[in-house]
């Protein structure tokens, strides 16, 4: 159980003793940044040389600071293999059977997509049953069980996309039990061999432009059969083979739905998709802790970019150089290691872990929690950079996901002293709360915190602050243009790693276990493990 450790008095006098040990240098944070981001690290794809070339000065960097290294077996990399799957033309089959024993095939491409979820590539299910589960949704924090009692072992699971409306979940910020891999991996912890999920109009949009693309397969997938996204008239085909009313296939907004069988109605699903295999590696250095060494505080950030051209790269200029996104927040992993060797050794042990391939689905990061080198039972918590804010000094520290755990709260505790305050985003239609590497920690139950930047400035107030936001991530996110210059001002970007730095260290030197609060969805994932923390 969490204990509130930090008292006005001792907070200060923390904080004094930490100022002292560290110093963050806007002048080599500048400089390094510069080196990554140069135009020979050919923006830093997964798989090329401008990775080899990446983690090559990490691992110098980490081996003159005099750190352990942080991967499996004592090895500064985790090897990545990450599966790519191409479906083969016209090798999709989506066929429902009547109670009278009518098949109706709807049409791949028009009524449905299918894709193959299974390691082999290949998926073939005849005859099963089909349950329809509403959104799909179990969140006993929130009173809500879309599945009740239903067994659904070896069975389709058909739930709607998205999740309810109103302030239950969340309002404008989007819980995780909207994503199509929250509902994936609630199907297959029942028992289901595969997915249909019924699409609104931009879901379908999006599903039927992506049908006969390569995807990656997210490592720690659920291991399901096959999924299916079902349009408007793929939606009415299935009702009606299924002899039920459309209307009754619609996810209810009070908690009152509980899922039932299609009853009588088959499904027969076919799928083939081709393997590519693309490896990566994510970098860990630590150092250990020298009491409780099995218990771990990590410092995250992904190191990679998109490489050289591609479909955004106009113009002359086709190297994507991703300076700030995350050469910035790389180094910011790299120099919080700097300025954490600096100080006393922990009681616990702090990593630093640079997770690979990030801007293609934080693919790195949940390749790490699937196959963890420290256990997630006993990781205290994540701690994510990505973009280190470029401006001058902020009264605010936004967070992605505020009100999800109580790191948000030390971390207000800390800024209140130094005259700032903890805020959320304010942009919930980004959703950015899924878009970086803490998240898929989060998924795991390892209590997770993404700072992100302020727009309340010491100068201009948020007027300014927010044009300054909005023009400079206009301007270069994911373009060529995202390129270092001298004319950065790294004053918030050292003030937020500062704060940072004395998190970490009061995590890593104390007892606190941080907590998801009440209301999350993760907090269900971590009281799964709570044993491991007695």
């Amino acid at each position: 159980m969490r204990r509130f450790l930090v008292s006005s008095v001792a907070c200060a006098a923390m904080i004094a003793s930490a100022a002292s040990a560290q110093d963050f240098s806007a002048q080599r944070l500048s400089d390094e940044i510069r080196t990554i981001s140069a135009d020979d690290f050919q923006g830093r794809k997964p798989g090329t040389e401008g990775e080899r070339k990446t983690l090559s000065f990490l691992q110098a960097q980490y081996e003159a600071m005099g750190l352990q290294p942080g991967g499996p077996d004592g090895q500064w990399l985790q090897r990545i293999e990450l599966k790519r799957y191409t479906p083969a033309a016209g090798a999709a089959v989506f066929s429902v059977t009547d109670p009278a024993g009518q098949a109706h095939p709807l049409t791949v491409g028009t009524d449905v997509v299918v894709r193959a979820v299974s390691n082999d590539g290949q998926a073939d299910i005849q005859g099963a049953e089909l349950v329809f589960a509403g959104f799909g949704i179990t969140a006993p924090e929130r009173n809500w069980d879309d599945y009740g009692d239903i067994d659904v072992r070896g069975k389709v699971v058909v739930v709607v996309g998205g999740e309810p409306d109103g302030d239950l979940f969340n309002g404008e910020y989007t819980t995780n039990y909207q994503s199509a891999a929250y509902k994936a991996d609630e199907a297959f912890r029942r028992g289901a061999v595969g997915l249909v999920t019924l699409a609104g109009e931009r879901d379908w949009r999006r599903a039927s432009g992506g049908a006969a693309q390569e995807r990656t397969l997210t490592p720690g997938a659920a291991d399901l059969e096959f999924t299916a996204t079902l349009s408007q008239s793929g939606k009415a085909s299935l009702a009606q083979a299924a002899g039920v009313d459309a209307a009754r296939l619609a996810g209810a907004q009070d908690g009152s739905f509980k899922a039932f069988a299609l009853s009588g109605a088959t499904l027969s699903v076919k799928q083939s998709e081709t393997i590519g295999t693309l490896v990566t590696h994510n970098l860990l250095a630590k150092i250990e802790g020298a009491e409780r060494p099995e218990e771990v505080i990590v410092y995250s950030a992904h190191w990679d970019h998109v490489g050289v051209g591609g479909d955004h790269a106009g113009g002359e200029d086709k190297i994507f150089n991703g300076a700030w996104d995350n050469a910035s927040g790389t180094i910011g992993v790299l120099e919080m290691a700097r300025e954490l060797s600096k100080a006393p050794r922990p009681a616990r042990t702090l990593v630093f872990a640079h997770m690979a391939a990030e801007e293609m689905g934080l693919l790195g990061a949940y390749a790490y929690v699937a196959d963890p080198v420290y256990p997630l039972e006993t990781t205290v918590a994540d701690i994510n950079i990505d973009m280190l804010p470029l401006s001058g000094p902020t009264r605010d520290v936004p967070i992605f996901g505020k009100g999800q755990n109580t790191l948000e709260d030390d971390l207000d505790a800390l800024a209140r002293v130094e005259g700032r305050y903890v805020s959320d985003d304010g942009q919930p239609q980004q959703g950015f709360y899924y878009r970086s590497d803490h998240f898929p920690f989060a998924r795991a139950g390892v209590p997770a915190l993404m700072p992100w930047h302020g727009v309340d400035f010491v100068e201009g107030g948020k007027e300014a602050g927010w044009a300054a936001w909005r023009a400079r991530f206009g301007a270069v996110y994911h373009q060529p243009s995202d390129e270092w210059s001298a004319d950065w001002d790294l004053t918030s970007a050292v003030e937020n790693l500062t704060l940072l730095y004395r998190l970490g260290l009061q995590l890593a030197n104390g007892d606190e276990w941080p907590t998801w609060k009440p209301t999350s969805e993760f907090g269900q994932v971590r009281v799964r493990s709570e044993a491991a923390r007695q």
